[in-house]
């Protein structure tokens, strides 16, 4: 591959957001849950409800006021009223706590700064969570820039978001840029509309007309291309 700027994905690219997610779940569940119910089925319901909230976002919807009400929602289909704003708020305290990483990032980020390459970090989510955790995790050294939606106002996959990244770089044209993440709509989805390549880090397979440039079953099989 022949680039100059590498935008990756933070989330199940590099940082393993599952990890800290699961714990901050069953934190707010053991924290709220009053009904007998299952974790189990709590989970359901909020992957549900949390997926629909993400696709609102990423058309373009205000992040907060939505991610404030994904853990009422979730409890209300269980007949229970909670502050969902204070869910919210301890889901994240636990969440921005979170330093696990996926294995091979480290390295992979490492020897692309070596070569000297352009690093940048291009991610949806909360402003202050991905600060901390690309500091907890030592990763914000390897990024020239560090791009959050939370920050800028926009989210991938939206045009503008990426508009922001180029503008950051005006002595290069679109085919110098590579999109690298876990997210078909996300990722993927943002690259074609912005005119870029991309690589999608998956080992899922799909029907789906959106095709990335390059697809990869892990960060080894990336490696191995990049470097």
């Amino acid at each position: 591959m022949n680039y100059t700027c590498y935008i990756f994905d933070l989330d199940d690219t590099l940082l393993d957001f599952k990890a800290g997610e699961e714990k901050g779940l069953r934190s707010v569940f053991s924290a709220f849950q009053k009904q007998p119910v299952t974790f189990k089925d709590w989970l359901t319901n909020y992957h549900e409800i949390n997926q629909a909230t993400w696709q609102q976002i990423e058309a373009g919807a205000l992040a907060q006021p939505l991610l404030d009400t994904r853990f009422a929602k979730t409890f209300a289909t269980f007949g229970q009223a909670i502050d969902g704003v204070a869910a919210e708020a301890h889901f994240r305290q636990v969440l921005d706590t979170n330093d696990a990483i996926l294995p091979g990032s480290k390295e992979l980020l490492a020897s692309l700064a070596d070569k000297g390459v352009k690093l940048i970090a291009g991610t949806n989510g909360k402003t202050a969570t991905q600060y901390q955790r690309l500091a907890m995790t030592g990763f914000d050294r390897y990024f020239q820039h560090i791009v959050i939606s939370g920050e800028i106002g926009h989210a991938k996959p939206s045009r503008a978001f990426f508009d922001h990244i180029f503008r950051l770089y005006p002595q290069y044209q679109p085919s110098d840029f590579i999109m690298i993440g876990d997210s078909l709509q996300s990722d993927i989805v943002g690259a074609k509309q912005a005119q870029i390549d991309s690589v999608w880090l998956t080992n899922q397979t799909t029907t789906s007309a959106i095709k990335p440039t390059y697809q990869v079953a892990s960060l080894a099989e990336l490696a191995e291309i990049l470097l």
